[in-house]
């Protein structure tokens, strides 16, 4: 649906805001030309994209871990700050189980557990701690592609 007035459609709602190019009904996937954007503020890089930044945006609303575990309308994350303190904890309790598992070993057979103690102790520590690390890392994955998303609608970017 084209522009008919200097106004938005709806507002405020930012996946709603569409910008069409030049009010023609066949255009409604082209952006519009906006002449008074200049172009140091357009920079483009390969193939007219605009370049991307070395540094990931910081939230704005970056809260601590209390404020944010005790934030009903869930406008900040717990997750991305647990994860900081989840994986070393993981790491020491893999140590522990694996030290445990040499333990045993050694009270079963003194040639076991000398295999245990070095082959199939750090083979466990890496597979846990490797395991876990991807989890971890799909979860951190996931909320980047959130504050991604949330920049580029406040960029007003979505069309």
């Amino acid at each position: 649906m084209p522009r008919r007035s200097g106004r938005r459609l709806y507002e405020g709602d930012p996946l709603a805001e569409h910008e069409f190019g030049h009010d023609q009904p066949g255009d409604s996937g082209r952006a519009a030309y906006r002449p008074e954007e200049s172009a140091a503020s357009t920079r483009s890089g390969a193939a007219g994209y605009p370049q991307q930044s070395a540094q990931r945006p910081q939230a704005p609303d970056s809260k601590g871990f209390v404020a944010s575990l005790f934030d009903f309308g869930f406008t900040s994350f717990v997750t991305p700050k647990v994860v900081k303190v989840l994986y070393p904890l993981i790491m020491i309790l893999a140590a522990l189980g694996a030290l445990v598992w040499v333990i045993i070993a050694f009270k079963v057979n003194a040639v076991f557990g000398v295999f245990a103690l070095f082959i199939l102790t750090p083979l466990y520590f890496l597979i846990v701690t490797a395991f876990y690390r991807i989890a971890l890392e799909l979860f951190i994955v996931i909320f980047r592609i959130a504050d991604d998303i949330q920049a580029l609608r406040q960029r007003d970017d979505m069309r």
